[in-house]
């Protein structure tokens, strides 16, 4: 007999990705966690409570902040968001979407992008710090909340001579009863002493970030000490050595990159960064090309995953070096034939970089391997 009802649902699943199939299984709240901040498979979520973030006024005011007396000046701080705030083994979590633990949630919803506004996915205004990026946490004498709290983050700390980058500061207010507040306090503690056994990574991958080089301060000119050496770049890829795809004039990648610049002194960069209004509109924009990896590795959760195995890629080289595979003979097969038409993969330095990243992947993945056309997947990566 025809089922009307079974063709309407399947209809409606094509019209609107994001309805959860019949078939789906209800996902965990730990697994809705995890998606909608972007974290590691070992995070699980202990506390959550409601509260508001309020952030620094804009650095433009700062000068006229003696002026003020102490009710005008609070009411001259910066952006306020209200929503969730979560604590994980390794994550403190902040988000005005709502909650991805609703009874109508699911797998699909909480994994795909559904914009700004809407949507379980992190596309929220918030944060997700790592706890090892914590460098202080201040209570505040606060009328309006019972626990006011003042977090100091390690924005910066590949540098911490810098001059014009001070230490990033954001007020986390809790709205709940004393009991909850205390309890989140207290878990918030436990998880800050444990971070500190991270923070030796944290170090090694942020000094890989692009961020960090572009907002570091000029070296030191002076005629009575010596020059202070300049910094070296990190690696963004082949483009740095063979240009980036597109023409840059029409892309106003020197424009975007002061932008970014601008919004990643006030609000943090990498482990540290804030999303406001602003980075949704930056992102939709486009990201210039010396930030695209960084960016992306923070927005799909592969930068905590970095964190927590810093050196897994070189590990994995080193430890399978010389070994052979049928893996790495199909690879070698596709070397030649990955995007011929970029100068980066006529040459030894392209081709050697994605022969490591391709074998490397094999040996992390063994069940996968290689297949075809992983290959052109990376190369546009590596470009």
């Amino acid at each position: 007999m025809f089922n009307l009802s079974s063709l309407v649902q399947k209809a409606q699943q094509l019209i609107d990705v994001n309805l959860p199939s019949p078939t789906e299984r209800k996902p965990s709240k730990s697994e809705l966690f995890r998606l909608q901040f972007r974290l590691p498979e070992a995070q699980n979520p202990l506390q959550e409570i409601t509260s508001e973030l309020v952030l620094a006024e804009h650095h433009t005011l700062r000068a006229k902040e003696e002026t003020y007396k102490d009710r005008e000046k609070e009411r001259s701080q910066g952006n306020r968001y209200v929503g969730k705030l979560h604590l994980s083994e390794k994550f403190l979590c902040f988000s005005t979407q709502a909650s991805s633990f609703l009874p109508t949630a699911s797998t699909t919803t909480s994994s795909s992008f559904t914009g700004q506004t809407h949507g379980a996915g992190p596309a929220g205004n918030g944060f997700t710090l790592p706890l090892c990026a914590v460098r202080k946490v201040e209570r505040l004498h606060s009328q309006g909340h019972l626990f006011s709290l003042a977090i100091t983050t390690s924005n910066g700390i590949s540098d911490p001579q810098a001059r014009h980058n001070p230490p990033q500061k954001f007020t986390i207010s809790l709205a709940g009863s004393q009991q909850q507040c205390e309890r989140f306090c207290d878990g918030l503690k436990k998880g800050l002493r444990a971070g500190m056994r991270d923070v030796d990574n944290l170090r090694k991958v942020v000094s890989q970030c692009y961020s960090e080089f572009h907002l570091a301060d000029e070296p030191v000119k002076d005629a009575k000490s010596k020059p202070t050496p300049a910094r070296e770049p990190p690696d963004t890829g082949l483009g740095t050595v063979f240009r980036y795809p597109g023409d840059a004039r029409k892309l106003r990648d020197k424009a975007k990159m002061r932008l970014w610049k601008e919004y990643m002194r006030e609000n943090g960069r990498n482990a540290t960064l804030i999303r406001q209004p602003t980075f949704h509109k930056l992102i939709r924009v486009g990201l210039p090309n010396r930030l695209r990896g960084e960016i992306w590795e923070i927005t799909s959760g592969s930068f905590y995953l970095r964190l927590g195995q810093p050196d897994l890629y070189t590990d994995t080289l080193s430890q399978n070096s010389g070994k052979e595979s049928l893996a790495i003979d199909e690879i070698e097969k596709d070397l030649n034939r990955s995007l011929p038409e970029y100068a980066g993969f006529q040459s030894e330095e392209g081709i050697g970089r994605l022969r490591r990243v391709l074998t490397a992947y094999s040996w992390t993945n063994p069940e996968v391997g290689y297949c075809q056309a992983m290959n052109i997947v990376v190369a546009a990566l590596l470009m």
